[in-house]
């Protein structure tokens, strides 16, 4: 006689596997329809040797419960699964007796058969399910008026189908919901993906207007009679041109910076080439960088990326003037195992909310701006281990303080 808690326990032997291939399936960061399709076979695998191994005794109903996994297998049209659930209840049943093995050959075949023929149409699951039930309710009336003693109880039968029906839909919905989550989480990638690639493309154009804007000045002021000033404007635009190069390398993949170019240099250099190469625009626009400490201090940093960090600050700097000549004092201090930076201006300044969202992605104080620029430090900034801090104050200018590991 079946029990309540025989159904129990074969209800966890079927939804146990099958759950844990939801979380691992959804948890996993790399999707593919390959990983897919195996987490799900090892899934199916593993519910059909629970069932045979572990379910109580159900004697007729055995057929119609241990065929679940491979029902599933033939509507999810896993194939590896397909093989492996026929193979293990082959084995199974030619050893157990309960049915003629021939019997469980033809019914396993007549499966195989009808996912052949039926697999291409659309619906396909619910003609399956439908013979599927139609196979066992025909089989189990014939086992209990053959071999049962007793008159057929199709009470039983119909409580065993019942549940049956009740244990498939179950994990048909839920393997369709998991679908769903699946195609909704690769949508959300997508666009993320898409996202990312827009960000990038912000921040390339962003970052590209500084080497074009000091090239730009510097070709209004060559002078082609003077030789030597010329050949020094040439260096630079060569620089920057390299700069650019650079640039563009550092957001072909999305604007994602794989690594950096260290190398052992002299921050003071550093500043000093950055203020030559600003010179020019920040003669035009009435301003003035003084750098304080001459000495020289060396660190393992990547040049490059700090220099495009330094011009962006002092670009903004530039870009926050709000009275007749703007001054950005820059002094850097030799600390224990750190280098402090600090730039401060007379600029217009920062209110206490806009310093709340500095460096936040796309937010900007400027109408013609990206709010890109300090995120890009932000990164370079963070790449080298260090540190960045703004403090401003409306109409009194700003400081900010960069801590970089020697």
């Amino acid at each position: 006689m079946l029990k309540i808690t025989n159904f129990f326990l074969i209800g966890i032997y079927l939804f146990f596997p099958i759950l844990s291939y939801i979380t691992s399936i959804t948890n996993t960061t790399n999707y593919s329809k390959e990983k897919d399709h195996f987490y799900l076979s090892i899934a199916l695998t593993l519910c059909e040797v629970l069932l045979l191994v572990l379910s109580p005794p159900i004697y007729a109903y055995s057929l119609l419960f241990f065929t679940i996994p491979l029902l599933i297998a033939y509507i999810t049209k896993n194939k590896a699964s397909i093989i492996n659930c026929n193979i293990i209840l082959i084995i199974y049943f030619l050893l157990d007796k309960i049915y003629h093995p021939l019997l469980i050959i033809l019914i396993l075949l007549s499966y195989y058969l009808f996912y052949l023929l039926f697999s291409k149409k659309d619906q396909f699951s619910k003609l399956l399910i439908n013979y599927y039930f139609l196979i066992n309710a025909l089989i189990l009336c014939i086992y209990f008026y053959l071999f049962s003693k007793k008159i057929i109880n199709f009470c039983f039968i119909f409580i065993a189908l019942f549940i049956t029906i009740i244990y498939l839909y179950l994990l048909i919905i839920i393997l369709k919901k998991n679908e769903i989550f699946i195609n909704l989480n690769n949508k959300l990638k997508e666009l993320e993906k898409e996202r990312r690639l827009k960000t990038s493309m912000f921040k390339l154009t962003h970052e590209l207007k500084n080497p074009l804007a000091v090239c730009n000045g510097y070709l209004e002021m060559i002078d082609f009679q003077n030789e030597n000033k010329t050949r020094r404007y040439f260096d630079i635009l060569k620089d920057e041109i390299k700069r650019s190069l650079t640039i563009i390398n550092d957001f072909s993949s999305f604007g994602k910076i794989k690594e950096l170019d260290k190398e052992e240099l002299d921050i003071n250099y550093l500043l000093e080439e950055i203020k030559d190469t600003l010179r020019a625009l920040y003669i035009k626009n009435n301003a003035e960088i003084c750098i304080e400490n001459d000495e020289e201090i060396y660190f393992i940093g990547d040049y490059s990326r700090l220099k495009q960090v330094f011009i962006n600050l002092l670009k903004n700097a530039l870009e926050a003037k709000n009275k007749a000549y703007l001054l950005v004092n820059i002094k850097v201090k030799e600390l224990k195992e750190k280098i402090k930076i600090i730039i401060k201006d007379n600029g217009c300044g920062m209110t206490k909310e806009q310093l709340a969202h500095i460096g936040e992605i796309f937010y900007t104080t400027k109408s013609t701006g990206t709010g890109l620029g300090l995120s890009y430090c932000q990164e370079i900034i963070d790449l080298h281990g260090g540190q960045i801090m703004f403090k401003s104050q409306p109409d009194i200018g700003t400081t900010i303080t960069i801590y970089l590991p020697k």
